[in-house]
């Protein structure tokens, strides 16, 4: 350390000559140990100064004086106060003037002078080194130069965007349940839909083949070679009901009322579309023999009666 130095009798720094405080415990210099030696150079060209011309040495000054002297003095921004504490050996200030070294992720509190040190060995404003009993601090607080802002407390929704939300909800459910309750209700539909068959029942396939029993073919006109082409029942009654085909093409209902009953006389009818057509003269009624079903109409076609089908593979 270049030029002339004294060493605090408090904390053992040497401090330079102009200064009155040790700027460490700011304990006044009129407390020191000792004078640093002078280089020998400027010992050397400096007059000897006899005894007379030796001025005393200054009073100590008393306790009152000390505590004015640091009253009126500006506090340091830099520089701890200690408060005439005694620096503990592990915690002086290393005087070499070497730099710090760095540790990053350690964040610290200076027992010394109670100073935030973030990355650092030492303490930037006193010096101090780190210690195991300093005591630790969260990187991220220190990270923050200002104050913590405060939290903004969440703002509450209006009236209007809660039925605005709720509105949207309630399309969002319509959307999607809707469709579901509809393909629920016309299930049917969509099945004969995607099947491709229509909504009517399959007309019934030709019941009974074969010839046409011999007393019902000995009363048709030409009927040698006639076929049985269907042949009915109903649940309901003892009615049977036959149709037989000549080699001609026409076509012949019969009819029985009761079991064991012989059929009677044959009457022309005529092929539909899903059926036979059986009409009825000179009444003007007619038969509907289509879809599993026989339906009765009057003269002026409206359905008179209706009766369930059985296919029979018989007219016997």
């Amino acid at each position: 350390m270049a030029g002339p130095t004294w060493q605090c009798s408090d904390c053992d720094t040497y401090n330079d000559a102009a200064v009155r405080v040790c700027h460490v415990c700011e304990t006044p210099r009129a407390a020191i140990r000792r004078d640093a030696p002078e280089p020998s150079s400027a010992r050397k060209a400096a007059p000897k100064k006899t005894t007379a011309a030796k001025k005393p040495a200054p009073a100590k000054k008393s306790a009152t004086a000390k505590k004015s002297a640091t009253a009126k003095r500006t506090p340091l921004t830099e520089l701890p106060v200690t408060g005439g504490r005694r620096t503990p050996p592990h915690l002086r200030l290393d005087v070499t003037g070497t730099d710090s070294p760095t540790v990053p992720g350690l964040a610290w509190e200076c027992p010394l002078c109670a100073y935030r040190v973030v990355d650092a060995m030492r303490c930037d404003r006193c010096g101090t080194r780190w210690s195991v009993t300093a005591r630790s601090l969260r990187e991220a607080a220190l990270a923050a130069s200002g104050p913590v802002p405060a939290r903004t407390p969440p703002r509450e929704a209006t009236r209007g965007e809660m039925v605005a939300g709720c509105g949207c909800l309630l399309f969002l459910a319509a959307v999607i349940i809707t469709p579901i309750v509809l393909l629920i209700l016309n299930w049917s539909a969509v099945t004969s839909f995607v099947t491709g068959s229509g909504s009517s029942k399959p007309s019934p396939a030709a019941s009974a083949s074969g010839p046409c029993p011999k007393p019902m073919a000995e009363m048709l006109p030409e009927g040698t070679g006639a076929r049985l082409v269907a042949a009915y029942s109903r649940d309901d009654l003892e009615e049977r009901y036959a149709f037989c085909r000549t080699t001609a093409g026409k076509i012949f209902y019969f009819a029985r009322m009761k079991d064991g009953e012989p059929y009677g006389d044959p009457t022309e009818a005529r092929k539909s579309e899903n059926g036979y057509v059986v009409d009825f003269m000179p009444q003007g009624t007619s038969y509907h023999f289509r879809d599993g079903e026989v339906a009765a109409y009057d003269e002026d076609g409206k359905e008179i009666w209706t009766g369930e089908l059985v296919p029979e593979a018989s007219a016997d």
